[in-house]
């Protein structure tokens, strides 16, 4: 059982060949992580985030995740982490490689016998800077049904994130009759994702989920990101929005 266990999830998180754009509606996640247990209160883990764009039967993004977690106490947990993306494209200019660090508190809490939540709040830095951001703060919400008694120990749930850009690339803004104002940053809150899914834990070491994920871009509390140049009706940065199938499995060791 294990072997076929370990077979599966390295087929699911083989390294890929990627390439990302800003059109990628519709994509197929698969995940592969690792997590130890140092201590009671250090605990590290690595997930690989493989992409494929679903829409062009090609390969997107490669995106390893580095974590080390301290447990202030059973219900407060505070993280950093290191993960850098991988993309490879034929078109000239879009080779990229991004770089990110992130800082995480998280705070999990009991809503009733069975139905867990947590909160917590992300900051990433990202060593490029992009044309939306260079800083990039979300809040999560998550939610997810606890019944041990079903089978695999099935575990619904749902996931809810707000992202807040800062710092990206100085977007060029303009008045009603055409001509230019100022020169700035889209910082703003920008885009929400929502996932929805379902773990399995067949043995206690190991599990795996399935999950659909739509992210959706908009203009709040900030400036616009899909400025419109009133001269040529042009959009510099439109809006990115996609949808995920996910596929993930994880191992204790």
């Amino acid at each position: 059982m294990k072997k076929i266990i370990t077979i599966i999830c390295l087929i699911i998180g083989t390294n890929i060949n990627a390439q990302i754009t800003e059109t990628d509606n519709t994509m197929l996640w698969t995940t592969l992580g690792v997590s130890k247990k140092i201590n009671d209160k250090f605990s590290a883990s690595y997930n690989q985030l493989n992409s494929i764009d679903l829409n062009n039967n090609r390969f997107n993004f490669i995106q390893p995740d580095l974590r080390l977690n301290y447990n202030i106490n059973k219900k407060l947990i505070a993280t950093i982490g290191y993960s850098p993306t991988f993309s490879l494209d034929q078109i000239s200019g879009n080779q990229l490689v991004h770089h990110r660090i992130s800082g995480r508190i998280r705070l999990r809490t009991r809503i009733s016998k069975r139905i867990r939540m947590s909160n917590s709040i992300t900051a990433e830095h990202y060593f490029t800077q992009r044309s939306k951001f260079q800083q990039r703060y979300y809040y999560k919400l998550d939610l997810y049904y606890r019944n041990t008694k079903l089978p695999w120990r099935l575990r619904p749930y749902l996931t809810q994130k707000l992202y807040y850009y800062s710092n990206g690339r100085p977007l060029q803004y303009y008045d009603n009759n055409g001509a230019r104002t100022e020169k700035k940053p889209p910082n703003g809150l920008h885009a929400y994702r929502l996932e929805t899914g379902v773990k399995f834990y067949p043995t206690k070491d190991f599990y795996f989920s399935v999950y659909y994920l739509k992210q959706v871009e908009f203009n709040a509390g900030g400036s616009e990101i899909n400025n419109i140049n009133p001269n040529t009706g042009s959009i510099r940065r439109a809006f990115y929005d996609f949808n995920a199938i996910g596929l993930k499995c994880g191992f204790s060791l």
